[in-house]
């Protein structure tokens, strides 16, 4: 499948408001963007990761609130280590738990937006896990969208198409337009709150 099929698919799922779908497509779209821009990195976790990474400001400003940059959650990676960052969290609990055809570990999941401009989002600090906000999908999709490497894809129906919280993205016409999409974003407006959890668990 091309990336267009799966951005296609993940926003379909979502319609239908079969969100855990809806993140598997968007987390394969992701695979097969980062193959495409580090050609160089074998390991899938490393190109995966350091993908969100490059676009973190994108995916911060459609997230809603958090400084994804700064904010380590205190929750045990795969290896059982504590302290884990936004993109550890996407890859590890959820990417390869849908790739391997596995459930969400315990209190992972998504939460479905209260309304339009509302999303939400749990942090179990007891049980050491949290849901993450539709918002998570749609902002992984965009990037791919937006990535340069993709300029070439297309759906071939222009009602497809993203949100930020001001702009409207035509997904077919915004292939590979990431430096466009950022002169219009509104970075300086956006709320970017850094959680510091050590008070509640101890972070290396």
């Amino acid at each position: 499948m091309k990336i267009s099929d799966f951005i296609k698919s993940s926003l379909d799922a979502s319609d239908r408001r079969e969100l855990d779908q809806a993140m598997l497509f968007v987390c394969l779209a992701v695979d097969g963007t980062a193959k495409k821009m580090y050609p160089d990195i074998n390991q899938v976790g490393k190109r995966f990761k350091k993908f969100i990474t490059e676009y973190i400001d994108i995916i911060e400003l459609m997230h809603g609130g958090l400084n994804l940059v700064e904010t380590v959650f205190p929750f045990p990676n795969n290896k059982g280590e504590i302290g884990i960052k936004f993109e550890d969290i996407i890859y590890e609990k959820f990417r390869c738990s849908l790739a391997h055809g596995d459930e969400f570990p315990d209190g992972y999941g998504i939460s479905i937006k209260v309304a339009n401009g509302h999303q939400q989002f749990h942090i179990d600090i007891e049980g050491r896990a949290m849901t993450i906000p539709e918002s998570a999908i749609f902002a992984l999709g965009l990037t791919c969208v937006l990535a340069p490497v993709n300029a070439d894809q297309k759906i071939g129906n222009d009602l497809y198409h993203y949100s930020d919280p001001i702009n409207h993205y035509v997904v077919d016409r915004w292939w590979g337009n990431i430096n466009c999409a950022r002169r219009i974003m509104d970075f300086e407006k956006q709320v970017r709150v850094k959680i510091d959890f050590k008070n509640v668990w101890p972070i290396a």
